[in-house]
């Protein structure tokens, strides 16, 4: 073989093996799903069939539907043109901001779907995500860095996972948690375990199933949406919202869901609620079904009898194609225009629910 041929043949070597190296990284990142025999035990879910879960009410996705805002596929996967022109203010946490006894009732809101919640002198984190949302590196990007790294999480009595999404569920994050009980839905089980999450601390839940302990009582609830993070996997998982309830208070953590009936059903079961974590963005009219518009957070808001609605999954990546700014400006003046009392502390700032007086500082 000539030296042209030799170099030709290392250069698509080399190529071969970076392109493995991608590959193989990315399907690490996405992670296993339940195969056939490991969905046998959900067939008893009532939403479950034909080998994934279901909808209570048939889903559209029309891509050609009504847009606000142009979209650009593209600058969605490598950089949003609806980004903060300046940095969103954000409360900087490490370890030494969280007291070794946690509170009986406060929220530290990280951005996006990613909290702290301490409640009953324990605990619990939501939706862990501190980098971009996608298995691709340098895709999906945050507009900026969370005000927590994810060396400096607190110690973690519970973990809350609504649905496996890349904005919601991140390997790396689960990976670095090294106690604490994993409370998520039907199927996602599965995935921990591949990432090396010993079984005796998952706790899988489906559609009113209950956990139980510390005087905390945690229920899944319905929500309308999907799952999946590869093209093979698509709603071999369940996704949830979360009812937490304590002898003195009442906690819904909404996942991704759009609107239906589910809201006041859950509202007139489990509330009234002192607290309604619901999500304002990635709202679209190519997927009407699946995420809450603006005024339909409010609703849904009202439908659980919620006390203080806090609003959830914004401000961190562009997944609706608006202004980043957009759905907190209409949720405000939808829900004081409608009596709901919206409660919007900055991004990594200590809120206390009735004794926190939070700000528009988006505006």
């Amino acid at each position: 073989m000539s030296g042209k041929g030799r170099k030709m043949l290392y250069a698509f070597l080399v190529f071969a093996l970076i392109s493995a190296a991608i590959a193989g990284s990315v399907l690490y990142e996405v992670g296993r799903a339940p195969n056939k025999k490991e969905a046998q035990a959900y067939k008893s879910a009532k939403n479950f069939a034909l080998g994934k879960f279901w909808n209570t009410k048939t889903v559209v996705y029309d891509f050609d539907g009504e847009h606000e805002d142009k979209m650009n596929m593209a600058k969605l996967i490598f950089m949003t043109e609806h980004a903060p022109q300046k940095p969103i203010p954000q409360v900087l946490l490490n370890r030494s901001s969280f007291p070794e006894k946690p509170e009986d009732f406060a929220v530290f809101w990280l951005g996006h779907a990613s909290a702290i919640l301490e409640i009953e002198g324990k605990r619990l984190g939501t939706d862990l995500v501190f980098k971009n949302a996608s298995p691709v590196p340098f895709t999906v990007r945050r507009y900026q860095d969370a005000p927590l790294k994810r060396r400096d999480l607190p110690k973690l009595d519970y973990i809350l996972l609504t649905h496996n999404h890349y904005d919601h569920l991140e390997r790396a994050t689960v990976q670095s948690i090294k106690e604490g009980i994993f409370i998520v839905p039907l199927g996602l089980g599965v995935t921990l375990k591949g990432w090396g999450i010993p079984g005796e601390r998952i706790v899988e839940l489906g559609w009113g199933d209950e956990f139980e302990q510390d005087g905390i009582k945690i229920t899944a609830a319905e929500g309308i949406h999907f799952s999946g993070r590869f093209l093979t996997d698509a709603d071999k998982t369940l996704w949830n919202s979360y009812v937490i309830r304590t002898p003195e208070k009442k906690i819904f953590w909404g996942g991704d869901s759009g609107y239906s009936d589910h809201y006041a059903r859950i509202g007139e079961k489990y509330g009234p609620f002192d607290l309604a974590a619901l999500e304002i963005d990635a709202w679209n009219g190519g997927w009407p079904d699946i995420h809450l518009f603006p005024e339909q957070s409010v609703k849904a808001a009202k439908d659980l009898k919620a006390k203080r609605m806090l609003p959830i999954h914004w401000g961190v990546y562009d997944l609706g194609f608006h202004p980043w700014d957009k759905s907190i400006k209409r949720v405000s003046k939808i829900a004081e225009s409608q009596g709901v009392v919206l409660e919007t502390p900055k991004q990594g700032e200590k809120f206390v629910p009735g004794q926190t007086k939070t700000e528009k500082w988006w505006l």
